[in-house]
């Protein structure tokens, strides 16, 4: 069975999910979601996957090659495989031994050193438990617990000191949590209570080794993180016992990955699940609220839903994603690891019919639809703000992420956030032209009639982008700053006007008067 076969199963109606969210919420006093904390390139958000492959291109050892692929299409993020199996999931020319004795063994082979040596500022690594299997399941003895930590403890040091000053992050995470949780059950048995207060006890065991190793070293312009990946939202959103509604609030983790396999590839469903995801995950001292990242995302050729074009399923995961306000959010993958029928990559090199489709760049060497649409992505820069009208009241859009846009609301709450998206990576100064993303990936657009609306949920591409606006300080020139005055116009230079009586905002006349909003920015 392959490595990484997926068991996808769909979720409960997305009523139940959003009745199950909204309680979830309420229940916890959640108001904004995470989004984003500051100013951020997208290529240092969005990333993608490289591991067990079924075909290479060069003569370069293949973790390498799989790199040096990411940084052509422009991401400085990617997700690999720490793990003892690197023989099988990295093979193609390359030689992994003698094999390592322990993770820090493995972190220092040759292809990892030339790897973590290129100019990526994200590193995601899948690093095993010590046993090579969930040890938790049975609960955890004192003995596991040290020997967990121990592991983290010594490969965290190993990477705070080795690659001190360079300015890279790197994250330990295991992979697809629940999976772990339910090693040896049926789909309808549920994970007894010994399991579970043995996963809190080996993600805090893993939590605890990387922040001694910080507090010990110290953070010398480079940063290791914990992460804790789940990978069963839908379940856990109709109240099933999972690693999310029964683990995590227990935990104390620097970050909460999830791997999106089980949400039926609709964006208002993933923005759902990541928005029940930031109900149960307990702020980090390291990152705040903003402690989420989409740590798979993607669709196979037989996973796109009836009548749906899997370039535009892919596309709107991402913008969803994006417009979330996730940390990361990673690709599933640079080359396809699954097949239809048997093969031997180190035999024969698969057809793109025989393959699944998980794939940046295909076995014949032509790249997805989507890389185009992702790498332009992939220049852009985008900042959470606020808009607050002269009324008071915030500019908000209708829960779940449709309608028209009304300075209607009274604080703001993640459908009142947006992102400023500068399109070639310009910085928020007056003057920038900006599309304006909402809290489920939509963009705004003007109506028909010249009303402001979240647009259709087509992912922007190159033939159909998003609507530009202009973003103006009323102060004049200059970086746009928290608690600025500012007007917002469209790229034709009609000012943008809140109606008075309705909040509807509206496109007013050419040479007429915007509306004056305080900025709100969360830097």
């Amino acid at each position: 069975m392959n490595r990484f076969r997926r068991l996808h199963r769909r979720p409960s109606a997305v009523a139940l999910a959003t009745a199950a969210l909204a309680l979830a919420a309420a229940a916890a006093g959640i108001a904004p979601g995470p989004r984003l904390a500051a100013a951020e390139e997208v290529r240092d958000v969005l990333g993608a996957a490289h591991a067990g492959g079924l075909y290479n291109f060069t003569p370069e050892d293949y973790l390498d090659e799989g790199g040096d692929q990411l940084l052509v299409f422009g991401t400085r993020v990617i997700k690999v495989w720490l793990t003892n199996d690197v023989a099988t999931l990295y093979p193609f020319h390359s030689d992994w031994t003698p094999p390592a004795a322990n993770v820090v063994e493995l972190a220092q082979k040759p292809y990892f050193q030339t790897l973590f040596a290129k100019p990526f500022t994200t590193y995601l690594l899948v690093v095993k438990p010590v046993t090579d299997s969930p040890q938790f399941l049975a609960g955890m003895t004192a003995a596991d617990v040290t020997a967990e930590s121990d592991q983290m403890h010594d490969l965290a040091s190993y990477l705070l000191t080795t690659y001190a000053g360079t300015g890279k992050t790197f994250v330990l995470q295991n992979w697809e949590g629940d999976h772990l949780l339910r090693t040896g059950l049926t789909a309808q048995q549920e994970p007894p209570a010994i399991s579970v207060q043995g996963m809190i006890d080996w993600w805090n065991a893993r939590q605890d080794g990387v922040a001694r190793a910080r507090a010990e070293v110290g953070e010398r312009g480079v940063r290791v993180a914990h992460a804790a990946e789940v990978n069963q939202l839908a379940d856990a959103m109709a109240g099933r016992v999972t690693a999310t509604n029964d683990v995590l609030p227990h935990t104390h983790a620097d970050l909460y990955s999830y791997s999106s396999w089980d949400i039926d590839f609709d964006p208002a469903v993933l923005t759902q699940a990541l928005d029940y995801l930031r109900s149960k995950a307990p702020p980090s001292a390291m990152y705040g609220q903003r402690n989420i990242y989409l740590g798979e995302f993607g669709a196979a050729k037989d996973q796109v839903p009836d009548g749906a074009l899997r370039r535009e399923v892919i596309d709107e995961l991402s913008e969803a994603a994006l417009g979330w306000g996730v940390r990361y959010v990673v690709y599933w993958q640079v080359y396809d690891n699954e097949s239809y029928v048997t093969v031997d990559p180190l035999k024969q090199r698969p057809t793109a019919g025989e393959l699944r489709g998980f794939w940046l760049i295909r076995p014949d060497g032509f790249r997805a639809g989507w890389w185009g649409d992702m790498q332009r992505s992939l220049v852009s820069a985008q900042w959470q703000v606020a808009f607050r009208a002269a009324s008071g009241q915030y500019l908000g859009v209708p829960r779940g992420g449709g309608g028209s846009v009304r300075a209607s609301a009274p604080s703001v709450g993640p459908w009142e956030t947006l992102n400023a998206v500068t399109p070639a990576g310009d910085p928020l100064r007056s003057g920038a032209r900006v599309y304006l993303q909402t809290h489920g990936g939509r963009f705004l657009q003007l109506g028909a009639g010249h009303d402001l609306e979240v647009g259709p949920r087509q992912a922007p591409t190159a033939a159909h982008p998003p609507a530009l606006f202009v973003l103006r300080r009323v102060q004049g020139n200059g970086t746009v700053a928290n608690g600025d005055a500012v007007t917002l116009e469209t790229a034709a230079g009609l000012p943008l006007v809140v109606d008075a009586a309705s909040g509807e905002v509206l496109a007013g006349r050419a040479g007429g008067s915007a509306s004056v909003f305080r900025l709100q920015r969360f830097d």
